[in-house]
């Protein structure tokens, strides 16, 4: 989620990680008001979660390939692209919560709930008892971002197909455990099926730095309509887990961004550049919906009854665009600056 991608050949990647956090920040913006969820009742928005999933285990794949990375190099500039933003913003929540708690009125501070979200260790929320949300809800995914790149450090000392191999037979077998023995709490969270998606992001990059993706445009819009088209036919569908309703259909989406020649690489640079900023965006975007939220109760705007639904919405989503662009121009860029003592080669990616 927080990879930055220099590779003019994986520019449609760029677009697709903007798109992702676009489509987070659509799901949350109309979750501000009960009467803006009843304009717009789709939660297609939240898939843009399982896209970042899929584009991490390819991307991870992608930025390995054929180089030597120790494990611990590999974890330490993880953590340097991940933490620093992150420990910023939720410091930012425990501020503003303490401080003008209207704001963040569903936020319920607790020191052992703090700690555990500073460490990307999931706990059970104060706020949300039966979830496992740290106190900046939406770093509920870098736990298991966290958890990934664990788990894919320890195959870094085998390469290529094999690399494959222990990366399937390690993620599978965590799941199939818990399924067995019913593991709830901690380790239910992480064996839970949704970590499988990182595998498929993962297979999609290992056949495309052997060069088994063809580039062509129509097989690429198949796919990308194929898992579109997926996305909102299970919305409405029980189809068990999340790895399938959600995951095969971002797998999907993802390959054929993939097969797809680079997409008007002269005119859509504002969305690469977006694809840049997208942890920013997705990190900061809860506190200017929380603001937008709070300033349009204090003027007294009603959006059910007059018909500003969208006009909120668009509103909304380009304002978390900016302000997140702005976030990492100013701050996660110098932020990542930062450089954890590390063993080993440089890490790529």
């Amino acid at each position: 989620m927080t990879i930055k991608i220099e590779n003019k050949e994986l520019v449609n990647i760029q677009y697709l990680r903007a798109i992702a956090a676009l489509m987070v920040v659509w799901v949350h913006a109309r979750e501000q008001f009960p009467w803006v969820r009843g304009q717009f009742p789709s939660g297609v928005g939240a898939n843009g979660v399982d896209l970042f999933f899929v584009i991490s285990g390819f991307i991870m794949v992608y930025t390995t390939h054929n180089k030597s990375i120790s494990p611990l190099a590999f974890m330490v500039r993880r953590l340097e692209r991940i933490a620093p933003l992150y420990w910023l913003a939720t410091l930012l929540i425990v501020l503003v919560a303490s401080v003008v708690p209207l704001i963040l009125k569903s936020t319920v501070l607790s020191s052992s709930h703090i700690f555990a979200s500073l460490a990307f260790v999931p706990m059970l929320s104060p706020a949300f008892p039966d979830k496992y949300w740290p106190l900046l809800i939406p770093g509920w995914t870098l736990n298991y971002e966290m958890a990934f790149y664990a788990i894919f450090s320890i195959t870094l000392f085998v390469k290529g197909l094999y690399r494959i191999f222990l990366l399937s037979f390690v993620l599978l077998s965590l799941v199939v455990a818990g399924l067995f023995f019913n593991w709830q709490g901690v380790l239910g969270f992480y064996a839970d099926a949704i970590i499988l998606i990182f595998l498929a992001g993962a297979i999609l990059g290992y056949f495309y730095v052997k060069g088994r993706l063809k580039k062509n445009a129509l097989v690429g819009i198949f796919f990308v309509l194929l898992g579109v088209g997926l996305w909102i036919v299970t919305q409405d569908l029980d189809v068990g887990h999340r790895a399938i309703g959600a995951g095969i259909p971002a797998t999907l989406v993802v390959l054929g961004f993939c097969c797809m020649p680079t997409l008007f690489p002269d005119k859509l640079t504002w969305l690469a550049r977006l694809g840049d900023a997208s942890f920013s965006i997705y990190l900061s975007h809860i506190f200017i919906l929380a603001g937008l939220r709070t300033l349009l109760n204090r003027i007294g705007i009603v959006i059910a009854e007059n018909s500003l639904g969208l006009t909120y919405m668009v509103l909304a989503i380009a304002i978390c665009a900016i302000f997140g662009f702005f976030v990492y121009q100013w701050i996660e860029k110098p932020l990542s600056k930062i450089r954890f003592k590390r063993t080993g080669m440089r890490v790529y990616g």
